[in-house]
């Protein structure tokens, strides 16, 4: 009541000339004002009365047309990425393999290769050809990398962290002797290269493949030790998790999943059987894995290798016996063998053992002098008074580098070398 009030005496203000511009600018603006709320008021009771079931007046034709030219520049982008990633990533490959899809439609074609390339490993061979001479290794030893060499957590305080499991660098230094190892992992390139860099810095492992060399069947990926390059009687593989060798379950050995226990020696108590099976060589290692299978393969093969021991010392025992029967002279006054010595199989395992104890031990010697090599040098470097200014001056005029304590100032040498009159 009181605004309409106001409305009216300013309006009748204005007729009679009272106001002045500015007031009647004022008053127009409020009345505009005032007839806006009044339809905004009144369009919403209308919209609030409409009975169940009424459809709400129809859009502006210019607002649809925005509306569907949006969608349409939208699903043109969205097209337009998709395409070019499929054509991008289905593209063949460059290193002058045989491309099976080339007769096919191009998109078609690059749609093969994308799944192919998801699904199937990178490349056909995985592994160079063997190496020969002295340093090739008669059996490959595929090992995996998470659970079985290294356990990972995770937490919002500290990220990744790794842990190593114990043993791991005896294992991989003595077992390079009688294999070539190579660490499989289901891991991308780009997040297991660093883990391995401080895993294995010597590389005792000749090779290492990833994720990009396994095969995705049924949500999982496999390791298909056929792309190997290697004959696979002499391939073993070793992995926490079943699934990655389920394409060649008879060259496999389940390993329990190692969870970051600390005085965990799962891994070193497979070195007896992996030992037998180097100084053994059998043509065919899986009839020899299939022996075990179902078995804890280092108890059964500590079992296997006491009962060997057994029977051994009591061959020698009644070898022993049937020699006393038989005493001569010649045997009264010989050399006499006070215990029975070792079997063929732990003989050679001392021989290997100990020429591995050696070698580790110059290798160790060598660490330590190019590491003292190394300091020596940095310290060297650290005494240099000489800045960069001062060598390029140095150089330019002829003059040598002197070692670190013997420079002299370029001026003083400089003098030295000036002519005496």
């Amino acid at each position: 009541m009181l605004r309409t009030t106001i409305t009216r005496l300013q309006r009748h203000i204005a007729k009679r000339g009272l106001a002045t511009p500015i007031d009647r600018a004022q008053a127009e603006a409020h009345k505009l004002a005032e007839e806006a709320l009044e339809q905004k008021v009144a369009s919403m009771q209308r919209k609030a009365t409409l009975p169940k079931g009424t459809k709400k007046p129809a859009k502006a034709t210019g607002q649809k047309d925005s509306q569907w030219k949006l969608y349409v520049l939208t699903g043109g982008a969205l097209t337009t990425v998709a395409v070019s990633a499929l054509l991008y990533y289905g593209q063949p490959f460059h290193d002058n393999r045989d491309d099976e899809y080339a007769s096919e439609h191009p998109l078609l074609a690059a749609y093969h290769r994308c799944v192919k390339k998801i699904y199937d490993p990178m490349w056909e061979k995985l592994l160079p050809d063997p190496v020969e001479g002295p340093f090739r290794r008669p059996y490959t030893l595929v090992i995996n990398l998470d659970d079985t060499l290294i356990h990972s957590t995770w937490d919002r305080e500290h990220g990744w962290r790794h842990a190593k499991r114990p043993g791991v660098d005896f294992f991989l230094s003595y077992m390079s002797q009688f294999y070539e190892i190579v660490i499989f992992t289901s891991q991308s390139s780009m997040n297991a290269i660093p883990i391995l860099d401080k895993l294995d810095p010597y590389q005792y492992a000749l090779y290492r493949l990833y994720r990009e060399a396994t095969r995705y069947i049924g949500g999982k990926y496999v390791k298909d030790l056929r792309h190997l390059n290697r004959d696979l009687n002499k391939v073993i593989i070793m992995d926490s998790n079943p699934d990655a060798f389920s394409l060649q379950p008879e060259n496999g050995i389940a390993l329990k999943p190692w969870k970051g226990e600390a005085n965990d020696n799962g891994l070193l108590s497979y070195i007896p059987f992996l030992e037998a099976i180097a100084f053994l060589q059998p043509d065919d290692i899986r009839p020899v894995l299939a022996r075990f299978k179902g078995e804890n393969i280092p108890e059964e093969w500590a079992r296997q290798e006491q009962e060997m021991n057994r029977q051994h010392i009591l061959q020698w025992e009644n070898e022993q016996a049937a020699k006393k029967q038989k005493r001569n002279l010649g045997t009264l006054f010989g050399p006499k063998e006070e215990k029975p010595p070792l079997l063929p199989l732990d003989q050679m395992r001392k021989q290997a053992r100990e020429a591995y104890a050696a070698e580790h031990e110059q290798m160790v010697k060598q660490e330590r002098m190019i590491q003292k090599e190394i300091e020596e040098q940095k310290r060297k470097m650290g005494e240099m008074k000489l800045t960069v200014w001062d060598m390029m001056t140095q150089l330019s005029t002829g003059q040598p580098i002197m070692p670190p304590g013997q420079e002299q100032p370029l001026q003083q040498q400089q003098q030295q070398q000036q002519p005496q009159k």
